[in-house]
């Protein structure tokens, strides 16, 4: 999924040298760490929800909230 935007990916075929591999993996780990409540509530939905439809992440809640959002136990 984290694949087409890989920072490491990009790099890694423009040749980097391998001293700097820790740069683009950092990044990766950095936007893993930022899309993780997405990730899992995608897996939870798909798991255990009837409906096909995510709800879209809200701005103004806080990383918690999104996610209890995005797993349908609140409303925004």
């Amino acid at each position: 999924m984290c694949q087409p935007d890989s920072h490491f990916a990009k790099a890694y075929s423009h040749g980097v040298h391998k001293s700097k591999y820790w740069e683009s993996t950092f990044e990766d780990a950095l936007d893993l760490c930022a899309k993780v409540s997405r990730v899992a509530a995608i897996v939870y939905h798909n798991k255990y929800r009837k409906t096909k439809d995510l709800p879209n992440r809200v701005p103004g809640l806080d990383y918690g909230a999104n996610f209890a959002h995005m797993l349908g136990y609140t409303s925004a």
